[in-house]
């Protein structure tokens, strides 16, 4: 009788291991599940911040089209994780469109930011956009030419801000009348075009802003401006032949300027 109660107790023993176990595991496997759903969550959102944070039409189709796929990835194991939430489905549906509405639709507006603010926010999203395309490239989702090719495309448009940049603060200074003010910022517009012109992309642009900041640093010394910051006695309202002559200057470099915003690696 007593091996009997021997057995009983060691398959009780084993049934109540056994039991553990799979609870363990199951449990386990709940934590690893809700982990993996945050951390996909939170992708989702990071990635549709970087897709609606710029202005439309600041990044090229190539970076668009790259968030779009990462939301649409997120949205699609979302949607196997959580089948009861209808939220990933529509996601889901929105961003596939938008993509398919993205390829067909490839804008040729000119982007400019034009103040201080949009230009910080713009910045910050381009580094966490850099960040993405690196774990894109490490976890082996691009290759290396798209890689190489997002990189010079996100350089492109950091290098783009920072003359938007330097040419707001020059308005700002021309506007006050402070022409040596605004010469110092168009160099710095030159200063960072030249620092990325090794392939000379940016000859031209460069020549025509060498033209913008000479006739501004004329009219300074024409009217006896000492120092930069100091305001200029001509009034804001009139219009002499050589502010005339300068912003066609500055059209022109506009115009060259949007032309290299618009290419992409893949022209």
């Amino acid at each position: 009788m007593s091996a009997y109660v021997i057995a009983g107790v060691f398959l009780l023993l084993i049934l109540l291991a056994g039991y553990l176990f799979i609870s363990h595991s199951i449990e386990k496997k709940r934590i690893q599940r809700q982990r993996l759903i945050t951390a996909l969550r939170a992708r989702r959102n990071a990635f549709r911040d970087l897709a609606t944070g710029f202005p439309p039409g600041f990044l090229s189709n190539d970076l668009t089209g790259l968030l779009y796929r990462a939301l649409i990835d997120c949205c699609e194991q979302l949607s196997r994780l959580e089948p009861g939430d209808p939220s990933h489905a529509e996601n889901l549906s929105l961003y596939t469109n938008l993509l398919a509405a993205q390829k067909e639709n490839s804008s040729t507006v000119k982007v400019r930011l034009d103040n201080p603010q949009q230009i910080k926010e713009a910045n910050h999203l381009l580094q966490e956009l850099q960040k993405f395309v690196a774990q894109q490239a490490a976890l082996n989702n691009i290759n290396q030419v798209q890689t190489e090719a997002y990189t010079d495309q996100i350089n492109r448009l950091v290098l783009q801000i920072s003359v938007d940049g330097h040419v707001f603060n020059a308005r700002q200074a021309q506007q006050l009348g402070k022409i040596r003010l605004a010469v110092h910022h168009y160099g710095l517009a030159r200063k960072a075009l030249t620092s990325g012109n090794g392939k000379q992309l940016f000859d031209k642009q460069i020549t025509q802003l060498d033209a913008v900041i000479a006739k501004l640093q004329e009219k300074a010394d024409a009217s006896g401006e000492p120092t930069a910051g100091t305001p200029s006695v001509t009034p804001a309202t009139k219009t002499s032949p050589d502010d005339a002559s300068t912003s066609k200057e500055w059209k022109q470099f506009e115009e060259e300027n949007a032309k290299w915003k618009k290419k992409s690696i893949y022209d």
